[in-house]
């Protein structure tokens, strides 16, 4: 098999299974904990990649003034937005247009 068809089809695996959780439970109402909990996974994950991205495998600091950078803009528009998604779309032109002006 070709890595182009492997990466075809693990796409479609992931999608299936991201999808299949969506159509299974679309009927089930969860307790208000649970959607309370559920609402800081995404802040959770954006910490673990942003302390992985920073750190390298011995756990040293190997991130440079772009990231940090980087980091500072994601924050602040994430709280002032008050919302990850634009935080995480701005902190990615910030750091791609960063990299290519100074890089």
């Amino acid at each position: 098999m070709s890595p182009f068809w492997g990466v075809v089809l693990a796409g479609i695996g992931a999608y299936t299974m991201r999808a299949s959780f969506v159509v299974l439970l679309s009927g089930v109402t969860f307790p208000h904990r649970v959607i309370r909990i559920l609402d800081h996974v995404g802040p959770a994950v954006m910490a673990a990649l942003v302390v992985t991205t920073l750190t390298g495998s011995e756990g040293q600091l190997e991130a440079g003034p772009i990231e940090f950078l980087t980091l500072a803009v994601m924050a602040g528009t994430t709280l002032w937005r008050k919302d990850l998604l634009i935080g995480l779309f701005t902190a990615l032109v910030v750091f791609f247009a960063s990299n290519s002006l100074f890089g």
